[in-house]
């Protein structure tokens, strides 16, 4: 897992590069888009083991001044400065799959999430400060544990040479949650802004089609995540429907394929007691291209993907129309996985 870890972080550290906001990115929700892995189909009584490692980084820099800077500011007049952040995001989803007969299964995924965050306060003029006060919006610190396990039933079948697989089930509210980061903060407290869950069950709905592997592959998926009301700190997530097709094709190596594909990302606005904060995650619309490859032997496969996004939008919100919303430069994401009976 380390290993893993490790080769996600250099890829992405080809690839970061620095976002420029006028409205606070770092103080959004940020969520990375759910990636796949195991079979389409299980037999009865078939059991399928793996796990997804998926991340990305970035850095962002935004003006603040006062009376957003903190409560020092109603102590004396406090200039304007930059918060210069680095954000990492890491997502590890164990998987498991069990057949109850030839169409039918079960299946949970049990993510743990960890976001480690650096900021380094800076002048107008780009030279680093430490602030007399603690910053109430960012600081040092590594937020990792636990988020909300989903538990899905499973439906396989073809279609003419199409094999066709259905998960539906819900998302359990597990992860920590955090009270109103925006009315602490309008209230001079500290505050957090990231959430390792939603509070709250959640509908799960994911389609996937393949045509099964020859030469050449192709297949597309589709999946919804589904809020339907607030948690008790009154938080509701916005939904989240992502789809793609992919194509793939065997390379010289015996297992060894070599893949391209697309994806849309569509994730609806966060709310906080119904309303959408301009600094918050305000919601997004991501198309995303990229490549892959995978090894396959006997029952067992691993593979390595990277995504970057071609073309980002971004909700304008009534009162700004820069919303800050975080970009990344890429997603990685790695996976292995093995079935047996």
């Amino acid at each position: 897992m380390r290993l893993a870890v490790g080769l996600a972080s250099a890829l992405l550290g080809l690839v970061a590069s620095e976002a420029e906001a006028h409205a606070c990115a770092g103080c959004s929700n940020p969520n990375l888009p759910t990636s796949r892995t195991g079979p389409t189909s299980l037999a009865a009584g078939e059991v399928f083991a793996g796990v997804v490692v998926t991340g990305t980084t970035l850095r962002v820099v935004h003006a603040e001044s006062c009376p957003e800077i903190g409560p020092i500011c109603t102590r004396r007049e406090e200039p304007a400065q930059l918060h210069d952040q680095r954000i990492s995001l890491v997502e590890v989803r164990p998987i498991v799959a069990l057949g109850a007969t030839s169409i039918f299964g079960v299946e949970a995924q049990i993510p743990f999430r960890v976001v480690r965050t650096t900021v380094t306060f800076r002048r107008l003029d780009g030279t680093a400060f430490v602030p007399d006060d603690e910053n109430i919006h960012h600081r040092d610190e590594t937020l990792g544990g636990l988020s909300d396990p989903w538990i899905l039933g499973r439906a396989s079948g073809r279609l003419g040479p199409v094999q066709v697989t259905g998960r539906a089930g819900m998302g359990v509210p597990l992860g920590t949650t955090e009270e109103d980061p925006f009315a602490r903060g309008r209230a001079g407290l500290s505050h957090q802004h990231i959430q390792l869950g939603a509070g709250t069950a959640h509908g799960v709905l994911a389609l996937d089609a393949r045509v099964p592997a020859g030469p050449f592959g192709i297949g597309a998926h589709g999946q919804g995540i589904v809020f339907t009301g607030e948690n008790r700190h009154r938080f509701r997530p916005g939904n989240r429907w992502s789809g793609g097709a992919w194509g793939d094709v065997a390379a010289i190596a015996p297992g060894l394929r070599l893949g391209l594909g697309a994806d849309v990302l569509n994730e609806q606005p966060e709310r906080w007691g119904g309303v959408v904060q301009q600094d918050g995650n305000v919601g997004r619309t991501d198309v995303l291209v990229g490549g892959g490859i995978t090894f396959a032997r006997g029952a067992a496969s691993a593979s390595l993907s990277l995504r970057t996004p071609i073309w980002q939008h971004f909700p304008s919100t009534a009162d700004h129309r820069d919303a800050g919303q975080l970009t990344y430069p890429a997603i990685v994401a790695m996976s292995a996985g093995t079935t047996w009976r």
